[in-house]
């Protein structure tokens, strides 16, 4: 598929202004984490002040995504992007920039102002997983889930180097404050997008009802939170023995500068497989979901075993290629699966399980290291991903699960712009 093709996406005016809105957004948050650390770090020099701040952002992605998911299906979803964007999201990262800017920033005040941020990444997030499907049309919607993560990954790992420079250079206020104003304009864009308003009959009377009805209807579907919890032990094991174990066990091996050649691999893969997976029409999703997280252990068969960079490299490149094969069958299954009422909650009970399982993986791959040694947790981490693969294929609303329905890229048109169908749902 050629390079226009696979952009296709972008001729439908609305995808277009979404797409640009969510880059630059992207951009300056994966700026923001380095800058924070850095900002936290000149008040006071320990990890001990730091960890507070990074928690403050975690727990209420956690505690509140599965609210945000109800809230997101109950509103417009570009209303409730715009205004995560425009209210809390631009004003906290606004006056962190202005407090570290001024040297009045205190720990208790960028604690404070992560829960906040945490909170809009909460409600945002499933709002924004259900956007796709009432900007595309079903045969675009492919291409689309692709091209934004392939932006998402290549942002999220050249964000932090750049965001090096005006940290170096200017302060970590002004690379805050660089955020800020990325919010503000990811709002403009986003208040681009035109679609009809759609009414919600079925909503409750509260959001809390809207929570406890997508629950029920994501335990009918059968699948959902199987899958959900398959990726919950997946992920786990790849955050704790790759990025917390990785590091130590390369400290001790091929350094730092080996370990970021190698992990430089994912990046390579991933930009390698995407347009694999662009011709590849994708019928068991669950199989592709399963077998990709298996394929993305790879590094922990290297890290337990025998590390050499290239080696290393070859691992995290395989990893790479099969990262976003997951993400993507799971889009199309939802998309095709479930009603668009119901798009952002299903997204939001599959995102608190991803995230809930950084944190357990992360504290828990430490006391079992201790007690069984860090190269014989890698390869137990490894041995567990294949019987969880089994486990899950095992179950018959996992296994049987099938999609049928439009899955190419179109073949390209000559217009600037699409029309684009009407869709109930949304509402600029």
């Amino acid at each position: 598929m050629s390079l226009r093709e696979h952009a296709s996406p972008l001729r439908v005016a609305n995808f277009r202004y979404f797409f640009v809105g969510e880059v630059v957004n992207t951009a300056g948050s994966s700026m923001s984490g380095i800058a924070l650390a850095f900002a936290v770090l000149r008040i006071d020099d320990s990890a001990t002040a730091l960890g507070p701040v990074v928690a403050a952002s975690t727990v209420p992605m956690v505690a509140f995504m599965l609210i945000g998911g109800a809230l997101a299906d109950r509103l417009p979803r570009a209303l409730v992007l715009r205004g995560c964007n425009l209210g809390p999201g631009a004003s906290s990262r606004a006056i962190v920039a202005t407090l570290v800017l001024t040297d009045l920033a205190e720990i208790w005040h960028l604690v404070g102002l992560s829960f906040i941020t945490g909170t809009v990444f909460a409600v945002s997030y499933p709002a924004f997983h259900g956007m796709v499907p009432i900007l595309l049309p079903p045969e675009e919607r492919k291409s689309g889930f692709l091209l934004i993560d392939q932006s998402d990954a290549l942002l999220r790992i050249g964000g932090p180097v750049l965001s090096g420079i005006p940290v170096a250079t200017v302060g970590a206020g002004w690379a805050l404050a660089i955020d800020a104003a990325t919010y503000v304009v990811a709002a403009a864009f986003l208040g681009l997008v035109r679609l009809p308003f759609g009414e919600r009959p079925e909503r409750r009377t509260s959001v809390i009802g809207d929570f406890v009805v997508g629950w029920a209807f994501a335990r009918q579907l059968g699948w959902v939170i199987p899958a959900s919890c398959c990726a919950l032990v997946f992920n786990a094991l790849i955050s704790g023995s790759i990025y917390v174990l990785g590091p130590v066990i390369a400290d001790d091996t091929i350094g730092s500068r080996g370990w970021g050649l190698a992990v430089s691999g994912r990046a390579v893969g991933l930009f390698v497989g995407t347009p694999v997976l662009v011709k590849i029409t994708i019928r068991r999703p669950m199989w592709v979901i399963m077998i990709g997280f298996a394929v993305m252990s790879t590094p922990m068969l290297l890290l337990g075993t025998r590390v050499n960079t290239a080696a290393l490299a070859v691992a995290f490149f395989i990893a790479g290629a099969a990262v976003s094969a997951p993400g993507l069958a799971w889009n199309l299954t939802v998309q095709e699966k479930v009603p668009e009422q119901m798009l952002s909650r299903i997204m939001a009970i599959d995102g608190f399980f991803s995230f809930v399982a950084m944190p357990i993986g992360q504290v828990l791959v430490g006391p079992f290291s201790a007690q069984f040694g860090i190269r014989a947790v890698e390869l137990g981490s490894v041995a567990l991903c294949v019987p969880v693969m089994v486990v899950a294929l095992s179950v018959p609303a996992i296994r049987d699960l099938r999609l049928v329905g439009p899955q190419p890229g179109s073949p390209g048109q000559d217009s600037t712009d699409v029309e684009e169908p009407e869709r109930a749902g949304d509402v600029t």
